[in-house]
């Protein structure tokens, strides 16, 4: 089973050997940045700062960080063992969201056991760092979850939008074309509204997080699919200042509303994005916060962006991966593996096919970009034979390497975008939501209209050169007997 709270979670992390706590005291000023920078780049551990300047004497004293950096720990998130493997944590992640759990409301949780309102709210009470010298200011909001709700619906949303602190009581949120909050935004300004309410919940559950950062299908409800993955309804309760629901064993809670009139709107950024470069400063709503609800002794939780393999490369290279193999389930046949490689923060999309029939490599392609899936990711689509292991990037570029024709394989596409993607040029840029550029398809598979060949032994493409099954097999079972030691 999944842990409920972060409290629980830490728990978990430390009877695993996954967590350091550092005492030693840290400036929340780059410092702190640099050494989640560090450790990700050494696939450390996850990280507990416990003693972090100026901030002894304050509602807030502690920040976790690199919780879920690793995929052993995504495996421990979503309570398997931690030696689960790549492919079987996308396979897991499928199963379990077609099982939807809905939520339930609680009249109350721990996240009421502290409540500012008014002037009492000050946001500096939180660490939240400035993670790298180019941001352009400390942004509170990288790793949490943003709520909003649909007015009509009632549909809820839980977003991950960046958001950076301005002053006491102001942050500035990222609502960009195309994203749920979005949706939201619009229609509140279709009905003449000045603000919309909005809750941010920072430290949970590490599904929060997870699926907050996922492409949840539009109208879907990111607290079914928490419940549904982590196999227990998710506990709810009602904000002070608004009908909107949030954990209720959530460490920090701040509610508010944004303001919607784009004449209020004030610059955010530079910020170090997903792509491994820098977002320039734009314009954003104002969230005005009203309310701040905590934990007694709260953890402070958030993320260093940047250069991949970061924490949130991690996790949605396995809940990016499940959704589009579902979409492609839903809308071909013969798809055998997806892979959005962390390694590549979702521009590029591996996918592996039983090559049965003419198009079908085409098919992938088309299906993805034709989907909201490819608002911010699948820019590049690689396809590969079911010989070739599309979770090995070494078996990957072989492929690339000896299956790919430039005059026929690779195909370029004009579409949408992500506007962060630092391949556009910023005077080209169209919008905040994306921009004009290319996708690409690289066909990385055997020609299934080639002819039978006799020096292939009738085979339509020249013969992988392995031992045979049956020998490896042999080989396999023997092995312990070599003394062969690896």
């Amino acid at each position: 089973m999944a842990n409920y709270d972060l409290r629980k979670w830490v728990e978990m992390l430390e009877s695993e050997g996954e967590l350091s706590r550092i005492t030693e005291q840290v400036d929340w000023n780059l410092e702190i940045g640099a050494v989640a920078r560090e450790n990700m780049d050494r696939k450390g551990p996850a990280l507990m700062f416990e003693n972090i300047k100026d901030y002894t004497d304050t509602i807030c004293k502690r920040l976790i960080t690199c919780s879920l950096s690793t995929h052993a720990r995504v495996a421990l998130m979503l309570g398997l063992p931690k030696d689960t493997s790549y492919p079987d944590l996308i396979r897991v992640w499928r199963e379990r969201a077609k099982k939807v759990i809905k939520p339930v409301v609680v009249e109350t949780g721990p996240c009421k056991e502290n409540i500012l309102k008014g002037d009492d709210v000050d946001l500096y009470q939180l660490p939240a760092p400035l993670w790298q010298n180019r941001d352009g200011g400390r942004y509170i909001g990288t790793f949490h979850g943003v709520v909003t709700q649909d007015p009509d619906t009632g549909w809820t949303n839980v977003g991950t939008y960046r958001e950076m602190i301005h002053d006491k009581n102001t942050t500035t949120m990222s609502v960009a074309q195309g994203q749920h909050i979005w949706f939201h935004w619009r229609k509140y300004k279709a009905r003449g509204c000045k603000t919309m309410p909005l809750a941010v919940v920072i430290g949970w559950d590490q599904l929060l997080p997870a699926v907050a950062s996922s492409p949840v299908p539009t109208g879907v409800d990111e607290y079914d699919v928490m419940g549904s993955l982590r196999q227990s309804p998710v506990e709810l309760v009602k904000c002070e200042t608004s009908d909107l629901l949030v954990p209720a064993s959530a460490e920090i809670i701040l509610e508010g509303e944004l303001i919607l009139d784009k004449s209020q709107f004030i610059p955010c950024g530079p910020f170090g994005e997903y792509t491994g470069h820098y977002g320039p400063e734009n314009l954003r709503p104002p969230f005005k916060v009203k309310c701040i609800t905590y934990r007694n002794n709260p953890i402070f939780q958030g993320t260093m962006e940047g250069t991949p393999i970061n924490e949130d490369h991690t996790i949605c290279s396995v809940s990016h991966s499940a959704f589009v193999w579902d979409l492609l389930d839903e809308r071909m046949t013969g798809v055998t593996g997806v892979n959005n490689d962390p390694s590549t923060a979702y521009a590029n999309l591996i996918v592996q096919i039983n090559n049965s029939y003419y198009g079908q490599v085409h098919q992938v392609a088309a299906n993805v970009w034709s989907s909201h899936l490819s608002n911010m990711m699948c820019k590049n689509v690689i396809v590969c034979d079911e010989d070739v292991d599309i979770y090995d990037l070494n078996k990957v570029f072989w492929a690339f390497g000896y299956r790919v024709d430039p005059k026929t394989d690779i195909i370029q596409y004009p579409g949408w975008v992500s506007a962060l993607d630092p391949v556009v040029r910023p005077w080209d840029k169209m919008g905040p939501g994306g921009n004009k550029g290319t996708r690409l398809l690289i066909d990385a598979t055997k020609p299934i209209d080639n002819p039978h060949q006799d020096e292939y032994w009738g085979e339509k493409f020249a013969v992988v050169a392995y031992p045979d099954d049956n020998t490896m097999t042999k080989v396999r079972d023997k092995w312990e007997k070599y003394g062969i030691k690896s």
